[in-house]
């Protein structure tokens, strides 16, 4: 559609608007000197500032020369020159006193030494991702210092200090709130004016009581959350305290996952959208109420300071508050020529605030993302207005872009992964985004009076944030919705060359249709084999191992769209994609060998869109946090008592598990087990306190603590994640042991460790050697999973009986840790490694390669073959990789091959066969 004369006449308006940019030398200038103060050291910020006076001097006599001889472009050079360079000199020289007293604090004469502490709590504390379901929650918390010291001798100091603790105490602090603890000290990890890193060694003693508004603030929050956990389902309730004031207590990590892949997860922080969408409709409502512009401008006033306080007064939210209401100024008044030096002026005065916010990125994307939307949306929307866009749709997209654009280079520099859907996404959801935001203000405002009052309001929101979790939810699992590439410096130096150079292309007829066709092209070749990946998964599978990166997660088919699935792997994204491709809706077990985060934390990926009947451990890993979940939902759920499914001893009557079938199904001969809601909590039949008799496989007891004695304190934040997951979804948690046997139709399962008797020690590095190793009896023969045993469990096992397997999973991702004899033992004709691609560990280690190729055994490995698919017989194996794999460097001698094989290419995924006397496949 060509674009008529109104349309052309707007977008040359638009283009030959002069912008005033008179202050983003001066912003610009102020925030590089900061950053050279605070990073380098007060010895260069110092520096720059006399170098910036030197400037300045010389600016000064231009500005008396183009003053005497009326040369006025020089003399607005001159003047803007002039400006930056005391602006800079003053920043330079705050930022170097910050940056000596830090440097000279007297805290820091502690380090590796353990002090005493009492400080402020300056933002609710934020958890570490857990490394493990054997680990504790850890916590950062952010804190002013106020003293310090051991014994008789006290410090009176002030400062930025960060902590790194343990314990449920740690969570339920405010901010405002003084406490006292004990704490090692270290030296920061980053240079933003943090003075130490404090790593608590007990839990914090309470003195006083916060502040009153920091009591108004937590107990707003409180009530938002409360009100949308009775109004929305689990998972929107999480979100929507986040959405609103950047609550994420409730959010849960596999929302948390969908955000970031979809590009969405500037929505669950408190950032310039949400004053921009409360002050927008505060300003509608006092114009519809015929409200003078005092009237209208001490209300938007109220409103940011109010928003302020509830959503904790921290920088980042003080830099949200600004770009907000820089961003408002843009939007209503139309003017960029104003937006642009309130956005210059809002940067000087947050850093002259804050200074530590000049090496925030989250400082950095908000002002580039503002900048974006203030410089480039309008005119972007315009263009897209004169060829025949509605004004809604035009704007939407072109914001979504053009906050995309600009922030691409920053995000690449710093996490390395660019959001292909990001656009899309950021688009599809941008209609509601303001409207949850509105309700969930109006929801929080009417709980602090009338919590009933506040469920009916949020319910309201029950059809908005399903269309947001929904368009996340599909646009994170879309194949290839997020690539690597490389970040860093150069990474992000890149980004942002190739970004001008695309954008600039674009104002090219020409270019446009060359890159349409081109895209359209790679759509049509590239969109069939990813999202319909013929072929896949191959007729008659028995195995799958996933390519889920440094980690293990494997699938053993025991029916059509069923299978028995052994870790999860460290990520849930890969777990999930990998089971759907697989076309598994069904887990009638689900195995944890051991407590490593490699192998567990997928768990939300594996039980996404799919009915699991158990999840089984070793005996002992689950038993605190399960007695902790129980005790949680007796107080405040109804507790569900379930029998769970019980495999049984040699000589025991075995049913059959029917896995086959659509309905949930026993997985080793329990009865068929109800689906319970998603709000109850499932805890084991039994009397309260009753503990099940050594050996047995019944639900882990959830009153018992045996952990406790071992030393681990009550909050284990991966084994409660593991507990919470499965209480959410109904699934009853068992422990295996050896001698455990379990059959899947044809399918036979054999525990072979760890024994029944309970570890007198469950830490973190004795946990491979208690991981559950199983044998497996299937058509395409035995098959052995070891976890991460390494050589003291293999020595065992090997003494205890007969270990020999057709397929072999390589314990350890292949680590030296597994010996020669082990391997011997086992005898595979077939070994499975799973590792990362580019690993730092050198996984496999190539003493195991060497071992394996000697034994003539044919290895197939993720960090080169990608997913590896076992299909065929016993006397007929055959393998499916879903990547082609490169030929052997030259340098590396060629394998001695003992039989001949043949390769079949089918589209992108490669079939390669073994047969009974053959020993290794031809690649």
């Amino acid at each position: 559609m060509s674009a008529g004369p109104q349309g052309e006449a707007v977008v040359a308006d638009v283009e030959h608007q002069v912008l005033d940019m008179r202050l983003v030398p001066a912003a610009l200038g102020c925030w590089v000197a900061t950053i050279v103060a605070v990073t380098m050291g007060w010895v260069a910020g110092s520096v720059v500032a006399v170098g910036a006076v030197v400037v300045a001097i010389g600016l000064w006599v231009v500005l008396l020369w183009a003053m005497a001889h009326r040369r006025e472009r020089w003399r607005v050079v001159a003047v803007t020159g002039l400006a930056t360079m005391l602006l800079g000199a003053g920043f330079a020289a705050a930022g170097a006193w910050q940056e000596h007293h830090v440097q000279s604090h007297p805290l820091r004469e502690s380090f590796g030494r353990s002090v005493n502490v009492f400080a402020v709590v300056t933002d609710d504390a934020k958890p570490m991702r857990a490394g493990g379901f054997g680990g504790e929650r850890r916590w950062i918390v952010r804190a002013g210092l106020r003293e310090f010291g051991h014994g008789r001798e006290w410090t009176q100091a002030g400062g930025s200090i960060v902590v790194l603790a343990q314990g449920s105490e740690w969570a339920e602090l405010s901010p405002g709130q003084l406490v006292r603890f004990r704490a090692e000290v270290s030296e920061p990890s980053r240079a933003d004016l943090t003075v130490a890193t404090l790593r608590a060694t007990d839990a914090p003693k309470r003195i006083g009581e916060p502040p009153w508004w920091q009591r108004l603030a937590a107990s707003v929050r409180s009530d938002l959350v409360e009100a949308s956990a009775a109004a929305l389902p689990p998972t929107a309730a999480g979100l929507l305290p986040a959405l609103v004031v950047g609550d994420t207590v409730a959010l849960s990590e596999e929302v948390r996952d969908a955000f970031e892949v979809a590009g969405l997860q500037h929505l669950c922080v408190v950032s310039g959208a949400n004053f921009t969408i409360v002050l927008t409709a505060l300003l509608a409502l006092t114009r519809l109420l015929t409200a003078g512009p005092r009237i209208s401008a001490a209300a938007a006033a109220g409103v940011v300071v109010l928003f302020v306080v509830i959503a904790r007064p921290d920088p980042s939210v003080l830099r949200a508050a600004a770009m907000g209401s820089v961003t408002v100024l843009a939007l209503l008044t139309g003017r960029r020529k104003q937006a642009l030096p309130a956005l210059c002026a809002a940067v000087i005065g947050l850093l002259a605030v804050a200074p530590e916010l000049a090496v925030s990125a989250g400082f950095a994307l908000s002002v580039i993302a503002t900048a974006g939307l203030i410089l480039l949306a309008p005119s972007w929307a315009d263009w897209l207005r004169a060829r025949g866009w509605w004004r809604a749709p035009a704007e939407i997209v072109a914001v979504s872009a053009a906050a995309f654009v600009v922030t691409l280079p920053l995000m690449v520099a710093l996490s390395g992964r660019v959001s292909l859907v990001a656009i899309v996404a950021n688009a599809l959801v941008a209609p509601v985004v303001g409207l949850i935001t509105v309700i969930g203000a109006v929801g929080a405002v009417v709980a602090c009076g009338w919590g009933g009052g506040a469920v009916w309001v949020l319910w309201c929101a029950r059809p908005p944030m399903w269309w947001l979790l929904g368009v996340a939810d599909r646009a994170a699992a879309v194949p290839g919705a997020a690539v690597t590439v490389p970040g860093g410096a150069a990474g992000g130096a890149v980004a942002a060359v190739v970004v001008v150079a695309v954008v600039a292309a674009l104002r090219w007829s020409h270019t446009r249709r060359f890159l349409a066709v081109a895209a359209l092209g790679v759509s049509i070749v590239l969109l069939p084999v990813r999202f319909l990946q013929p072929g896949w998964p191959p007729p008659g599978w028995v195995l799958a191992m996933c390519d889920v990166g440094q980690g293990d997660g494997l699938a053993l088919s025991v029916a059509p769209g069923a299978a028995v699935v052994i870790d999860v792997g460290p990520d849930p994204r890969p777990m999930r994609a990998c089971l759907d491709r697989l076309r598994i809706a069904h887990i009638p077990l689900l195995v944890l060998t051991h407590p490593h985060a490699d192998h567990i934390n997928g768990l939300a990926g594996a039980l996404r869109g799919r009915t699991v009947d158990a999840i089984a451990t070793a005996p002992g890993e689950l038993r605190p946090a399960i007695a902790r979940t129980c005790a949680v939902a007796n107080r405040t759920h109804e507790v569900t008592s379930v029998p769970a499914p019980t495999p049984t001893a040699p000589g025991e009557p075995q049913p059959a598990a029917a896995a086959h079938q659509r309905q949930r199904a026993p997985t080793a001969g329990g009865p068929t087990r109800p689906r319970t809601g998603t709000d109850q909590v499932v805890c084991p039949s039994g009397a309260p306190g009753e503990r099940p008799a050594k050996g047995d496989s019944r639900p882990t007891d959830h009153t018992g603590s045996q952990r406790e004695s071992h030393g681990h304190s009550d909050d284990s934040g991966g084994v409660e994640r593991v507990a919470q997951l499965a209480g959410a979804a109904g699934i009853p948690l068992m422990e295996l042991h050896a001698g455990h046997e379990m059959t899947f139709g044809t399918v036979g399962l054999r525990v072979l460790a760890p024994s029944r008797e309970e570890p007198t020690s469950l830490a973190a590095d004795e946990a491979n050697d208690r991981s559950l190793v199983m044998r497996a009896r299937t058509p395409a023969g035995t098959i052995l999973f070891t976890g991460d045993i390494e050589a003291e469990a293999q020595d065992r096992i090997v003494r205890g009986g007969d270990v020999r397997a057709d397929i072999l999973k390589v314990p350890h991702h292949g680590s030296r840790t597994t010996t020669a004899e082990f391997l011997r033992a086992v005898g595979p004709r077939l070994a499975l490694v799973s590792a990362g691609s580019g690993n730092t560990f050198g996984h496999p280690h190539p003493t195991v390669i060497t071992a394996l190729a000697a034994l003539g055994t044919t290895v197939a490995r993720t960090d080169v073959d990608g997913d590896v698919v076992i299909v065929g017989t016993a006397s007929e194996l055959r393998t499916v990789t879903s990547r082609r794999r490169a030929p052997p460097a030259r340098h590396r001698p060629a394998p001695r091959w003992r039989g001949h094989g043949f390769r079949v290419n089918r589209g992108r995924w490669r079939v390669s066969r073994l047969s009974v006397g053959v020993r290794r496949i031809a690649w």
